[in-house]
């Protein structure tokens, strides 16, 4: 392995971005009234892409280095 070298060096990267997402759904859920902004059909568009454009990528390097791992793990058996 190359970049990430640990569990912990996983943890540190993608804590934060996980902490700062939760931390807006908190505090967007607990709003009593939404921004106006929130209800237009751009922002639920840039939400989307947002989300699912973070998530994607997470997924498919997540997907990569266990692929990396696992062909590590082979050549060292």
């Amino acid at each position: 392995m190359f970049c990430m070298s640990s569990e912990f060096d996983w943890f540190m990267v993608t804590m934060p971005i996980f902490a700062l997402a939760v931390y807006a759904i908190v505090m967007l859920g607990s709003m009593e009234k939404q921004p106006k902004f929130l209800d237009g059909a751009i922002a639920k568009k840039l939400f989307d892409v947002i989300f699912f454009g973070v998530f994607g990528i997470g997924i498919l390097v997540s997907f990569y280095y266990m692929l990396l791992r696992f062909v590590e793990l082979l050549g060292n058996y």
